[in-house]
């Protein structure tokens, strides 16, 4: 991945009044190099915020989760609407969506990578977005360190299906340790494992998944 800061004025130009991107403005310099005015997002990191809960998991879950999911699907609303402008964000990440103090939106930043694509031009924000979706629904990332430590018996069970795509040290089937994460969100999940049948290519198809697992939730 490469940045790209012509792809970052573009984008800008698109969403200079969308609730969920930082704003800012973009000009040339007398060299012909493009200088972007980013306004100041007062917040913390959504990664940050969910690691500083004092929650036990449970918890978390079932009261908390549902709050974040209700932000998160409006964080997937708007990379919706860079694919559907041709345009993609390019370096998804959960330190990449910030909260802001004022409005209580969650704010992509940080849209400047470019990256060169095969298939499916989208498919690395796609990943992207599942990888943020398994750290909120574990409350953290599960790591396969911890759970040699903490139940060796669970990690005996575990299968290299079970893990994720990108990052083979991080569990992807979080039902096998919380069991009381509802199948159709666990099914989510598992569409971001090594073992997974077929990957979500568009974001409607993530959409429709998540607006039904999030009401299985309670």
């Amino acid at each position: 991945m490469l940045p790209e800061p012509r792809k970052e004025a573009r984008i800008l130009d698109l969403v200079n009044d969308h609730p969920n991107f930082m704003h800012g403005s973009s000009a040339a310099d007398e060299k012909g190099n493009i200088v972007r005015v980013l306004e100041y997002i007062s917040g913390s990191s959504l990664a940050a915020h969910v690691a500083d809960l004092e929650q036990d998991h449970e918890f978390y879950f079932f009261t908390t989760l549902p709050g974040i999911l209700e932000n998160y699907l409006r964080c997937v609303e708007a990379i919706r609407f860079l694919h559907d402008h041709g345009e993609k964000h390019g370096d998804i990440r959960r330190d990449h969506i910030l909260i802001d103090n004022q409005s209580g939106h969650y704010r992509w930043i940080d849209f400047d990578y470019n990256y060169r694509h095969r298939e499916n031009i989208y498919g690395y924000d796609l990943f992207g977005l599942g990888n943020v979706l398994i750290y909120l629904v574990g409350k953290g990332d599960v790591l396969l360190a911890d759970l040699r430590s903490r139940d060796p018996e669970l990690l005996s069970r575990l299968t290299d299906g079970d893990m994720n795509i990108v990052f083979h040290n991080r569990l992807a089937n979080l039902k096998k340790v919380f069991a009381y994460i509802p199948d159709s969100l666990n099914q989510v999940l598992m569409h971001f494992s090594r073992g997974a049948n077929w990957f979500y290519e568009e974001t409607p198809q993530l959409l429709q998944d998540l607006h039904q697992a999030k009401a299985d939730i309670r």
